[in-house]
């Protein structure tokens, strides 16, 4: 009979062959390689009598597999047996399942033989592994699963300061949240990161079978910019505005900075039926600045910033992330040239 088994599982076992070597002299047991974890491993050689069935518990977790693995200095005819937490014998296919000594595999940096028996799409729970010989044996069981490949839904990731940003975990389930440093931002237990100071930071997620995977943290400060504009941007006798930076004062008034540009010859004099709309990182307008008339005297083929503020008060919301917000611009320039 074949089992069915992966080749990363197979590659596992030879991996470790001479430190099984030491195993069967006496040695310790080793850590388990990166995705494969260790539910129980024999703590030194075991020895069987024939017909007398050994008993081992174990608990499963979330995994693409599971394989358990049976080392005997010779082969040997064998019964592997699942039960489930109640002592009986699991519903699934081939359960238990007959060994034969052509079963085998021989190691031959082992000097021994190794049987694997793979079970796929295996559900969490507890249980337990039953082992009966046909004869009288020594011999080293080992349960491994081979866990999800767990992923993080972000590597990489930029918050403003006073927002957050939140994270998860597929593949494998989450024991904790850490930040390596919370003054520049927090986590929560549900993966939620909350931006506290500019800076960067480590935000890590640690899976229940011990998996570190790991989100670089980058908080701005809540400010909104965009590009400067220069006369030289523009066509002849043209003129433009730009607002390309923004943030709340104190008070949580929107303070807003425009550059206005010329480019002809003589001045730009004012600016009539301005309109400068504010909308948040949804789309939505969170504030509007009007006025019919903006005296504004621009040199030709130069450049002038203009300060625009709109109240806390005539704000529709008075927190929102200004670094993914928007500000369009409307106006009618109005000059004369030499």
């Amino acid at each position: 009979m074949k089992t069915n088994v992966t080749k990363r599982i197979v590659t596992f076992v030879l991996a470790f062959a001479v430190v099984f070597t030491t195993v069967f002299a006496g040695g310790t047991s080793v850590e388990a390689a990166e995705n494969v974890q260790t539910l129980y491993i024999s703590s030194a050689l075991e020895n069987a009598t024939a017909g007398s069935e050994i008993k081992v518990p174990f608990t499963a977790t979330s995994n693409k597999e599971l394989a358990i693995t049976v080392l005997a200095p010779a082969a040997t005819n064998m019964q592997i047996s699942i039960y489930d937490s109640t002592g009986k014998l699991e519903a699934m296919n081939q359960n238990p399942v007959s060994v034969v000594t052509s079963d085998w595999m021989y190691v031959e940096k082992l000097q021994g033989y190794a049987f694997i028996y793979s079970l796929k799409g295996f559900s969490s729970g507890d249980y337990s592994c039953g082992i009966t010989f046909s004869s009288d044996t020594q011999y080293i069981l080992e349960i491994d699963q081979l866990n999800e490949n767990a992923k993080i839904s972000n590597t990489k990731a930029i918050i403003t300061k006073g927002f957050t940003k939140k994270l998860s975990v597929t593949g494998a389930k989450v024991k904790s949240w850490k930040s390596k440093n919370e003054k520049i931002a927090k986590v929560d237990k549900n993966g939620k990161v909350t931006g506290v100071k500019a800076g960067k930071t480590t935000v890590y997620a640690v899976t229940e079978d011990g998996q570190n995977l790991i989100c670089q943290v980058e908080v701005k400060e809540n400010k909104y910019t965009d590009k400067v504009i220069a006369s030289s941007d523009l066509g002849y006798k043209e003129w433009g505005i730009n607002v390309y930076k923004a943030s709340f004062d104190k008070s949580g008034n929107l303070v807003m900075t425009a550059r206005v540009a010329y480019n002809g010859s003589g001045r730009m004099a004012c600016m009539k039926n301005v309109k400068i709309t504010v909308k948040d990182e949804n789309g939505k307008t969170v504030g509007v600045y009007k006025t019919s008339r903006k005296n504004v005297t621009v040199l030709g083929y130069s450049t002038k910033d203009v300060k625009f503020v709109i109240k806390k008060s005539a704000l529709k919301k008075k927190k929102f992330d200004l670094r993914n917000s928007s500000i369009v611009e409307d106006a009618t320039g109005h000059g004369y040239n030499n």
